[in-house]
């Protein structure tokens, strides 16, 4: 009787075998990688949602949302516009987080000089809260302390360019509250918070989250308004000027945006409807150098990793994802709460 062999694979059916084998995870994992940022982004939609039901719960029981920053001792006897609690301190018993808020000092403020308000509210400051973060940002980790960015959403303060200043087109800033009645131009249409990558740790830096700060001129004139339609020719050239140097000069480069959910200032927990969302660079500052902080600049934009676009929570408490290639004027209208404009939901979705 003949004796059976077995045949095995050739090398050229292996080859052929792995090949195929390459081609289908080559197909596959954009496909995987895809369902994973859109869970992430639905995450991220979910966070808004809570932040808008921690503000609507908060207008509730007080009749207006949060100061976009509160007015709280730095020093002994000595208060400013520089370090002051966030919208998002305010309504954390609104969003299931009285133990946080309960551990916070507030007659002091969240960040200062010397062994006061930063020894005081140093636990809480450094507490990371999850819905504060978006989950497609790398750079958000959630890591506490050290370098770690813990803020992803920023309150809006509309189309408002000037230093951090009391008063502003938007619905949220420094030691005054807007609620429901200011927004004359309808809740729906108007902005509350949008998402903003935070910065990359090295000033050096020109990640997408990084922004340009620098002593190299001073604000061009008329580009410090109440409103940015009121000059929109200066305006729009002097974010061209932000986005020319930051793309140019590496050492005006900054990594402060999105450094602490608690310091209620523009750049940390605000941004501005100025510059169109996801623009190259993420925040801008006349006339100070990169070791200033955040606030006191001139546009921080919204922005996110997502594609396309940005989720923004509107004044009603309504999440909508708004495209990279909004018009300007529209954006700008849709930031400001009484600004008397008409917008149709479809332009900006």
């Amino acid at each position: 009787m003949r004796e059976q062999t077995r045949r095995g694979f050739t090398l050229i059916e292996l080859l052929v075998v792995i090949a195929i084998i390459g081609v289908l995870i080559a197909l596959l994992l954009p496909a995987v990688q895809a369902a994973r940022e859109a869970a992430r982004r639905s995450q991220c939609t979910n966070n808004l949602k809570q932040i808008g039901i921690g503000l609507h719960n908060y207008h509730g029981a007080t009749g207006v949302f949060p100061m976009g920053g509160s007015r709280n001792l730095r020093l002994p006897n000595t208060y400013d516009r520089w370090t002051t609690w966030s919208a998002q301190a305010l309504m954390l018993p609104y969003m299931e987080q009285g133990p946080i808020y309960n551990a916070i000092n507030f007659d002091w403020a969240p960040e200062g000089e010397g062994p006061w308000s930063t020894a005081i509210n140093n636990t809480a400051m450094n507490t990371v809260i999850a819905t504060f973060l978006c989950p497609s940002d790398g750079n958000a980790p959630g890591a506490s302390g050290g370098n770690a960015r813990t803020n992803s959403y920023h309150g809006s303060y509309g189309t408002t360019t000037n230093d951090n200043v009391q008063g502003c087109t938007g619905l949220f800033t420094i030691e005054l509250s807007y609620g429901l009645r200011d927004c004359t131009d309808g809740s729906s249409q108007t902005v509350a918070f949008s998402e903003a990558l935070v910065g990359a740790p090295g000033r050096t830096n020109r990640n997408r989250g990084n922004g340009v700060m620098r002593d190299w001129t001073a604000a061009p004139a008329n580009s410090r308004v109440l409103d940015a339609s009121e000059f929109p020719a200066v305006i729009r050239g002097a974010i061209d000027l932000c986005a020319q140097r930051f793309q140019t000069t590496p050492a005006d480069a900054t990594d402060r945006r999105g450094w602490r959910w608690g310091t209620g200032t523009t750049g940390f927990t605000m941004f501005n409807t100025v510059a169109a969302p996801n623009t190259r660079f993420n925040a801008c500052r006349f006339g100070c150098n990169p070791g200033c902080n955040m606030d006191g600049g001139f546009v921080y934009p919204a922005s996110s990793n997502h594609s396309g676009g940005v989720v923004v929570l509107m004044g009603d408490g309504s999440v909508k994802f708004v495209k990279d290639t909004i018009n300007l004027p529209t954006w700008w209208a849709i930031g400001t709460k009484s600004g008397g404009e008409a917008v149709s939901s479809d332009a900006f979705q």
